[in-house]
């Protein structure tokens, strides 16, 4: 009897053996039967990019598809971690190509977090009932210091992101015989800006200006500012036209500090209906979205926008491939194909943004809003954003679709660097 125990057991243990060959030799995984496991690379000053993003790296055994969480707290080093400022975004795990260990990938904003003592603590994570967040024990952990002027060797440090001074035209509008013109600029309020509004000929720009003046920017959100001007429309016959805003950084002398902007268009005729037109139509009830910067991958931009809604009014934000709408995707989520030859018009990595953002006080009946966009997990594509005044309820679990909405299509383009 001892004997056939023995003889089924070994049959047992070789089958379990047969059927862990075959798992590990089908699995992607490196290590399927042990614990995961993560590395943290040292931080240090080269960790802080030019968009003052902490960009935090690693090894680790979790398979790409795994879902890894960063999380950054307040913590005197090697003490306790207990309470303070706590910072969690998920991590990019990258196949490795070699098949050595797969790479990790997180970034922070620098400016979200005060000059302390910090660890970082990576975890896997999953969903339970009513999207709730179900964090797992800590796989790995790690130190560093955000130092301030008088910090010590050994600190890290924010840095100031350059800003390249701009003036941007949003698209025109008219009402009647008023034809506004407004946009969005870098340039402090109170710095003037001239503009000139010209006729064209066979798209060349006349010699005499038909209307020119001065305006001076108008403090914005942000640090985004504003200017905005009106023109009486009386001419009779529709054409085209070109319309140029010019300033000047305040601090720099002329021309190496002089920024412009230039854009075209065709007014109505108040006088005739059916004009061809550019121009956007006057509602009294609106959310519009200013123009927007050239937008790369890894990179902080802020986007803009007004709106007639009242100040502390909450707006939704989603950005997503613009390829959703025309319903001709072919996502994979699969971060294998994020390679600098794939983009979104064909087999790209899904990739997008949501957040929420609240309106604020602005002037003229116009009140305004933003929401910075981090592009860090995006690849190259075309993409769309939309703003609108839907709001979720977070007691029902249930989205309160509202009556207003803007949304525009954008690329992203391949890293500038």
């Amino acid at each position: 009897m001892k004997k056939k125990y023995l003889t089924y057991a070994g049959i047992v243990a070789a089958l379990l053996l047969v059927g862990m060959f075959i798992a590990i030799c089908l699995s992607s995984f490196p290590f399927p039967f042990l614990p995961p496991s993560a590395a943290i690379d040292p931080v240090t000053n080269s960790s802080v990019d030019e968009n003052n993003m902490l960009v935090l790296t690693g090894t680790t055994t979790l398979p790409w598809y795994a879902n890894m969480s960063v999380t950054i707290s307040t913590c005197p080093l090697q003490g306790n971690c207990t309470g303070g400022t706590t910072t969690w975004n998920e991590a990019t795990i990258i196949p490795a190509a070699d098949g050595g260990r797969n790479r990790w990938r997180s970034e922070f904003d620098l400016s979200r977090l005060a000059p302390a003592e910090y660890q970082i603590s990576l975890a896997t994570y999953s969903f339970g009932k009513n999207y709730s967040l179900i964090q797992g024990a800590p796989i790995a952990t790690g130190y560093f210091t955000l130092g301030d002027d008088n910090a010590g060797p050994g600190a890290i440090h924010k840095r100031s992101p350059a800003v390249q001074p701009y003036i941007r035209i949003n698209p025109l509008s008219q009402k009647g015989s008023i034809l506004k013109i407004s946009g969005i600029t870098s340039l402090a309020p109170a710095t003037s800006l001239a503009w000139d509004l010209h006729g064209m000929t066979n798209a060349t720009v006349g010699n005499s200006s038909d209307y020119r003046g001065n305006v001076l920017v108008t403090e914005g959100t942000e640090g985004v500012n504003r200017w905005s001007v009106q023109v009486e429309n009386s001419t009779t016959e529709p054409g085209q036209y070109q319309v140029t805003l010019t300033g000047n950084a305040v601090g720099t002398p002329s021309p190496a500090g002089t920024v412009s902007a230039s854009t075209t268009f065709v007014p109505t005729n108040p006088a005739t209906s059916g004009n061809t037109t550019a121009l956007l139509p006057v509602s009294a009830h609106f959310i519009a979205i200013d123009t927007l910067p050239d937008i790369h991958a890894e990179g902080v931009y802020v986007i803009t926008g007004t709106t007639s809604l009242p100040a502390g009014q909450d707006l939704t934000m989603n950005v997503y491939p613009a390829s959703f709408e025309t319903g001709s995707y072919n996502f994979s989520v699969d971060a294998r194909d994020a390679d600098q030859n794939t983009t979104l018009s064909d087999t790209g990595t899904f990739s997008g943004a949501s957040g929420g953002t609240v309106v604020v006080k602005g002037t003229g009946g116009e009140n305004l809003w933003s929401f910075k966009l981090e592009t860090y997990k995006f690849s190259p594509g075309e993409y769309l954003v939309n703003v609108s005044n839907d709001n979720f309820d977070w007691t029902t679990r249930t989205m309160k679709y509202g009556d207003l909405f803007s949304s525009r299509i954008f690329p992203v383009m391949e890293n500038a660097s």
